[in-house]
């Protein structure tokens, strides 16, 4: 399990499949792109490992999430990771931590990350746990990623961004993951007719990045549209090209 963003290759996208055959469709690509599997779509942890399974045994690179950043699946995201020990895991800010540490424990490299949420320009909010999220707590953007670098957590999610309505907040923020020479993770409304104006954006900060595209990347089925995962891969390739 090899984590494909270098400085050379800074780009990945995160997308959700609905099952095997959708998830099919990330492989084979020049850049990567990882499987989204949500822990909070499914009945049980079992079943939820066993889509995981699937995926893997496929040569799916798996991303565990929590489904829309619900805070209280959380345990069970996690559950989910020590169970199939997948490429990354999603998290909430609080759990993050401690996410990173039993999972190392465990013996895999999966990359958790943290998920903050935009406040202003330079500000995050950290308290996006089940209990904390009832008291906003705004920190500027350093001060969460260094508490995140103490615990040995290397990514931030940031969501929700509403497409670019935030771009200057999600910039500000890029800068500040470029210096500690993390991965930035911006999530919530990005499609792919306005990925490039992103991409350009983050990139000229020296940030690597793995947009999160979900509801943008279906087709009226709900399934995972082949034509808008090209034109978002198209888009990326556009901008790389660029560099």
């Amino acid at each position: 399990m090899t984590w494909p963003l270098t400085t050379d290759n800074p780009v990945a996208l995160n997308v959700e499949p609905r099952g095997l055959a959708d998830a099919r469709l990330t492989t084979g690509r020049e850049i990567a792109v990882i499987a989204g599997v949500m822990a909070g779509r499914f009945p049980t942890v079992t079943a939820a490992v066993s889509q995981v399974a699937d995926f893997t045994a496929a040569g799916i690179q798996v991303s565990v999430g929590l489904g829309d950043g619900a805070a209280d699946q959380w345990d069970r995201a996690l559950e989910v990771a020590l169970a199939s020990r997948p490429l990354h895991l999603n998290q909430v800010f609080p759990a993050a931590g401690l996410s990173q540490r039993a999972l190392a424990d465990a013996g895999t490299s999966t990359l958790v990350n943290a998920l903050v949420s935009p406040v202003r320009n330079g500000w995050v909010n950290v308290a996006t746990g089940p209990l904390s999220r009832r008291h906003p707590t705004e920190v500027p953007v350093e001060a969460a990623l260094d508490l995140m670098a103490e615990v040995g957590v290397r990514s931030v999610k940031l969501y929700p961004v509403g497409g670019l309505d935030r771009l200057d907040e999600i910039v500000a923020v890029a800068r500040a993951v470029a210096e500690r020479d993390l991965l930035l993770e911006p999530t919530g409304g990005i499609a792919p007719a306005h990925l490039s104006t992103l991409l350009d954006a983050v990139l000229a900060t020296g940030c690597r990045v793995m947009p999160h595209l979900y509801g943008s990347l279906r087709d009226d089925s709900g399934a995972l549209s082949p034509a808008l995962l090209d034109e978002a891969l198209a888009a990326v390739a556009e901008v790389l090209g660029r560099r």
